[in-house]
């Protein structure tokens, strides 16, 4: 967080305190009501930059010769009902989805583009983007791409039959076509994010139930053991005192009591094992969110392992190198090494012919 301090200067005004004060205020409400979710910004700021691009129509209208600015008005209202069509397909689009009806409100969209254009003039074809772009993320892309070029292709003859130069019309060629690749890049950007945290959330969740399962066996395995073999040791003790026999009776709560103590015993190291994480357990979670993000890592470790005392150091280290090789993404498989050297126990992570070492605490 970064902290901006304001110092006010005497004033002998003794309303602005008061005004620069509420002006602050507005200002972090204003703030506050940000999205800081780098998704929603990206995602608020494509739908921005979409609306901006489209918004040119009017700019042009209006710069054009004055034959055309009679349509002025006409040109607005056509324009404010297509980018309300096209921006309903852009938020549906940033969610990586498509919205009801799609293709009813594409084809309307393109027959206001195209059917007006011989009414409003060439400024009107800035508008073909907007059909490129609706094309492009509403059909598949095997019709799509087909489509979108020829919407693109014959912007340039459409404008020299209007009346536009030959400059004119290259130079609107190259904008339409050029607003539909920042757009639809925009979205897919967008589209993609959304997709790898998804991603990451479903990875987080896959080893949240590995974890499950397995802390499940293990409770199965020990625990749930021990109270069989007591609740079978009472039973037998129960059925010797019916029968009179005080000895066998005996015998039988000695070995209940035993096996109570070794369940509360293996209960007691079960806890200790769950609050610290095996080190094995963590260098194989390593692997596989480097495996997620595509870097291929190899594990040397020694069958014996570390000493406790040395698991938290190497544990640390192994924190920071997988930070390291999600932010650096190596192309090349890396081979990540716990060795001891010299009584100290190492991390060392090989990519390629280059090493880097981090110490453990000795072992």
């Amino acid at each position: 967080m970064v902290a901006v301090i304001l110092e006010r200067a005497p004033s002998s005004n003794a309303t602005r305190p008061d005004r620069t004060g509420a002006a602050l205020g507005v200002l972090r409400g204003l703030s506050a009501r940000i999205p800081r979710d780098a998704v929603d910004i990206a995602a608020a700021g494509t739908v921005v930059a979409a609306l901006a691009l489209g918004t040119l129509t009017l700019i042009a209208t209006v710069t054009t010769g004055a034959e055309h600015r009679p349509h002025l008005a006409v040109t607005a209202a056509l324009l404010a009902v297509c980018l309300s069509v096209y921006i309903r397909h852009i938020a549906f689009a940033i969610r990586d989805a498509v919205p009801p009806a799609a293709h009813i409100t594409s084809a309307l969209l393109a027959a206001l583009v195209v059917g007006a254009a011989p009414i409003l003039g060439v400024a009107w074809l800035n508008t073909v983007h907007i059909v490129a772009v609706v094309v492009v993320l509403t059909l598949r892309p095997a019709l799509a791409l087909p489509i979108a070029a020829v919407l693109i292709a014959a912007v340039a003859p459409s404008a020299a039959l209007l009346g536009a130069t030959e400059q004119e019309a290259i130079w609107l060629l190259v904008t339409t076509a050029m607003r539909v690749v920042a757009v639809y890049t925009l979205v897919w950007m967008v589209v993609a994010l959304r997709r790898l945290r998804s991603a990451g959330t479903a990875l987080a969740e896959q080893a949240v139930a590995r974890e499950r399962l397995r802390i499940d066996r293990t409770v199965t395995r020990t625990v749930h053991t021990a109270l069989v073999a007591i609740t079978e040791s009472a039973d037998r003790a129960e059925n010797f005192a019916a029968r009179s026999d005080p000895v066998s009776a005996r015998v039988e709560l000695g070995e209940l009591v035993a096996t109570s103590r070794s369940g509360l015993a293996q209960a007691r190291q079960l806890i200790r094992s769950f609050q610290q994480t095996d080190f094995r357990r963590e260098i194989a979670s390593t692997t596989t969110l480097l495996a997620a993000a595509g870097v291929v890592a190899r594990i040397d470790l020694p069958a014996e392992g570390p000493p406790a005392q040395a698991e938290e150091p190497l544990r640390a280290d192994l924190r920071h190198l997988l930070a390291r090789l999600l932010r650096d993404g190596p192309t090349e498989p890396v081979r990540i090494t716990v060795r001891q050297v010299r009584g100290r126990w190492q991390l060392e992570c090989a990519v390629e012919a280059r090493t880097a070492t981090t110490a453990g605490e000795l072992g």
